[in-house]
């Protein structure tokens, strides 16, 4: 049975839903540890075998964060500051994250996140590893 998790930016300029059919217990919970993902209390989740469309509302309150090995897209309101995602194209796909933290319920259906260390990935394997983990994306912008 297909389910649908939605999620939003606190002013609700982002938001996202993710098709699943998996239950919330069941679906793989990950706190990266890198600087960026813990100073916002990140827990990212996706399924590589649903679906997630990202909605933006009005793209001039959108940033396109980018650091690191700058491969990714981390989608941040620049008006109430919240970040609602990542997204990276591989191979010709988009793929993406939601921060469970700003899904309904404020994510508390989904439990405990596995700790995850990425900085020893190089840019390929970190590739790989999004095409296999997270969601298959569609990002549309409203205006």
């Amino acid at each position: 049975m297909t389910k649908t998790i939605k999620g939003s930016c606190h002013c609700g300029n982002l938001r996202a839903t993710l098709t699943t059919t998996k239950e919330p217990q069941d679906m793989w919970l990950r706190a990266c540890q890198c600087d960026f993902c813990r100073s916002h209390n990140m827990r990212s989740l996706s399924d590589s075998e649903g679906h997630m469309e990202m909605r933006v509302q009005n793209e001039t309150q959108l940033n396109r964060y980018h650091f690191g090995l700058k491969m990714v897209d981390f989608l941040i309101c620049k008006n109430c500051g919240n970040y609602i995602g990542a997204v990276q194209m591989v191979e010709g796909q988009l793929f993406g994250i939601i921060n469970a933290n700003l899904t309904e319920n404020r994510g508390k259906q989904f439990g405990e996140a596995e700790h995850r260390f990425y900085e020893q990935e190089t840019g390929e394997e970190r590739s790989a590893r999004r095409k296999d983990v997270w969601t298959p994306t569609t990002l549309k912008i409203d205006n």
